[in-house]
């Protein structure tokens, strides 16, 4: 990953800590460039970058837009149905190494990461008490995990899954790029290494006592623990996914909505089942719902849902009118709910939520079973219909491991349609075949060739690409 040695001051100039940080600045002396071994040496402007890095994962490249509908894109959930031949690319699993928004969410990405080092370094020499400075450095290394992972998700495993034997990492970066020095291009980890590096930030913030466990639209210990609860899940480790889903699921913090209210979920933002929303306002918009509606409801009509995903629903299942909408006034077909505000932009996004827990748990204890008769199976069972019976469908009754499995992957389709999971789970599954796609090295996103060549070989491509 390569960065610009004036990368800091261009922070402030080009307005990242703007929006949610704004208000945050304004006791600072205005300044045409500041120092970064200086900029941050009060609670307020520590408090600012911390902000910063929720800034950048607002972005278009990131969870402002395209993350979250790339997971979706590039699997069956949804069409592509605009114009951009880069998302066509993703659409059709022929990703080319010079797909500008593939570099664009890369790069977002470890953006946001070195704010976060940057932060990270600089708060441990302020002596202001009115900064915590402790469960600040929790929340951005819960923050720091939580994007490395994301990367991993796109840019790394294998191509049958993730935490199998030879899985590729990315380049780890873990200190700030204060100088061109430090911007020396560094090889890519292996995908174990990643991990480490994840596991070790996450379980440094559940270690601090001060570290709240609920911060509205922001990463608190319980998003640490389902952060936490869906690496694991993702690397197979079942009963430590197991046990921390059971966590945030007994801390009695979170509750379903009701059947009649799930629309509730999008339309009020932070309802009582959401753990994580990236918070979304007039001064900081995304452009979720502009790209999946039409032009006559003034969006651009880039995405839409996918038949496949309409016909994945079983009758009676309210979740259908959710994903799948049907023509209405002011309402588009093919379109979804969850991202609705077209004239303001400013859905929020929820990252997790305690359904996915539930679903976590079900897989985790049905993956922990022999046959999937055995109690700790029929247990991850109840969770599944859990989720089921709240969307107005039939509890199933199985015996059957693999039938199981195969019930709360579909489960995990619809209830998670839309919000970035599916591409994922293909990959967990070893599925990506039943999207068509005969080269499984398609499986991982190729690394930017800018990286690879701007680096000197020293960051390797993805296989095959």
């Amino acid at each position: 990953m390569k960065f610009n040695n004036k990368f800091l001051i261009t922070l402030f100039a080009t307005g990242l800590f703007m929006s949610s940080c704004k208000k945050q600045l304004e006791d600072q002396t205005p300044q045409a460039s500041i120092d970064a071994n200086g900029g941050f040496s009060s609670a307020s402007s520590i408090t600012a970058g911390l902000l910063g890095v929720y800034s950048g994962m607002q972005s278009a490249s990131y969870y402002g837009l395209e993350y979250t509908i790339f997971a979706d894109l590039s699997a069956d959930n949804l069409s592509h149905v605009g114009t951009f031949p880069t998302l066509a690319q993703i659409a059709n699993k022929q990703i080319l190494t010079d797909n500008v928004n593939v570099n664009n969410d890369y790069n977002a990405i470890y953006r946001s990461i070195n704010v976060a080092n940057t932060i990270l370094a600089a708060t441990p020499a302020v002596t202001d008490p009115s900064l915590n400075k402790d469960a600040t450095m929790a929340e951005l290394r819960v923050l720091r995990a939580m994007m490395y992972f994301d990367l991993i998700r796109f840019w790394g495993g294998s191509p049958t899954g993730y935490n199998k034997p030879g899985g590729v990492g990315v380049s780890l970066r873990t200190k700030p790029t204060l100088a061109e020095a430090d911007a020396t291009p560094i090889p890519r980890s292996t995908e174990a290494e990643v991990y480490t590096q994840i596991l070790t930030d996450i379980d440094y913030a559940l270690g601090i006592a001060s570290y709240a466990n609920k911060i509205t639209n922001r990463a608190g210990k319980d998003v640490a623990n389902s952060l936490k609860a869906r690496v694991q899940l993702y690397r197979e480790q079942w009963a430590d996914a197991d046990a921390l889903a059971t966590s945030v699921i007994g801390s009695n913090r979170y509750s379903l909505l009701s059947t009649a209210n799930y629309a509730n979920i999008w339309l009020t933002k932070n309802s009582a089942e959401s753990i994580f929303e990236l918070d979304f306002n007039s001064a900081d918009q995304n452009s979720l719902a502009f790209y999946y509606y039409t032009t006559a409801a003034g969006g651009r009509n880039e995405v839409s849902s996918s038949t496949s995903l309409n016909n994945a629903h079983e009758a009676n299942d309210i979740r259908k009118g959710i994903n799948f909408t049907v023509a209405a006034t002011g309402i588009p077909a093919a379109k979804t709910r969850k991202y609705s505000r077209i004239a303001t932009q400013d859905d929020n996004v929820i990252l997790f939520r305690l359904a996915e827990l539930y679903l976590i748990r079900a897989e985790a204890r049905v993956r922990q079973s022999a046959t999937g008769a055995e109690p700790i199976a029929q247990s991850g069972l109840a969770d599944l219909n859990l989720i089921r019976v709240r969307a107005g469908l039939t509890p199933l009754v199985s015996v059957v491991k693999a039938d199981i499995l195969t019930a709360i992957l579909n489960e995990r389709r619809v209830e998670l349609a839309h919000e970035g999971h599916r591409w994922f789970d293909l990959r967990r599954y070893n599925l990506i075949s039943t999207l068509g796609v005969t080269q499984s090295f398609r499986a991982l996103w190729p690394i930017p060739q800018t990286e690879v060549l701007t680096s000197g070989g020293i960051i390797k491509q993805n296989d095959q690409y």
